[in-house]
């Protein structure tokens, strides 16, 4: 299965280069809600509120965690617009099996099991609120299994029915055994290399270069050179021959004039060495 991932020209080329990518904290990502719909009971025989709880549940699964975002769809206007940088960036096509991201036993929620649930309301008070004792030892070296999912679901795949039309796929990680905390400098340890973007963490994973698969080109992708002056033109079309001779399908998209939908025909770029 292929799934999507909207970026900036520059991040899609360094994830070509570096064959690898990004996992971001929970408390990186853009919506304030995130990790808040655990629906805990209030218990009026414990300390430990509903909003202690939920608080604490979100501090461990955030620091604990990486998140890797994907969507099913190349072609939605609205995320060309918010994430694929006004249409002057890049979508990326990954082979999730190829790239691990499908393995039950190295993702605490693996690609089939990620797909976001979309709601007008959030759970509401169905399930216990954990004990002070049980507080601390959420998110410690959870595995991926049916009786730990029900919490972790909540914890990551629930957002507002506004976020919908995003179709969004989550991958989650175990991050805690990586020699590198939340607020430590940059670093690698073995399939992982850790850095900063914009003064945020990004958990990079190594995957094969073949699981990149497809590569889908903004409509207004040269604007980026004449503008944004990351590169020049000719720079421009160097990389995009360079991406053209790899093992991959290079995209261009237009708009269609027949319809509010926008389409993706084959690059000139898409060329190989003879």
């Amino acid at each position: 299965m292929i799934l999507y991932k909207y970026m900036s020209f520059k991040a899609a080329r360094s994830i070509i280069e570096s064959s690898s990518l990004g996992f971001s904290c929970l408390e990186d990502l853009n919506d304030p809600f995130e990790c808040s719909s655990f629906g805990f009971e209030e218990n009026i025989d414990s300390l430990v509120t509903a909003k202690i709880a939920t608080g604490a549940c979100k501090n461990r699964f955030s620091r604990h965690y990486g998140v890797l975002s994907l969507t099913r769809q190349p072609l939605n206007p609205l995320m060309w617009a918010h994430y694929g940088d006004e249409h002057q960036g890049v979508v990326i096509g990954i082979d999730v099996k190829l790239a691990g991201l499908s393995d039950e036993d190295t993702c605490i929620i693996p690609s089939q099991y990620g797909e976001m649930i979309y709601s007008a309301t959030k759970p509401h008070s169905d399930l216990p609120t954990p004990s002070s004792k049980e507080l601390m030892s959420i998110g410690n070296g959870i595995k991926f299994n049916s009786n730990a999912f029900n919490l972790v679901k909540r914890a990551f795949l629930y957002k507002s029915i506004e976020w919908g039309y995003e179709e969004e796929v989550r991958v989650v990680k175990d991050i805690s055994k990586l020699p590198f905390s939340y607020h430590s400098g940059d670093g690698r340890s073995a399939f992982w290399n850790k850095i900063s973007v914009s003064g945020r963490p990004l958990y990079c994973l190594d995957i094969p270069i073949s699981a990149i698969k497809e590569i889908y080109l903004g409509r207004h992708i040269n604007k980026n050179a004449s503008k944004k002056k990351d590169f020049s033109g000719n720079e421009l079309q160097e990389i995009l021959l360079s991406w053209g001779r790899k093992d991959l399908k290079l995209f261009q998209c237009e708009t269609d004039i027949n319809s509010w939908h926008l389409k993706a025909t084959p690059s000139i770029n898409q060329q190989r060495e003879i």
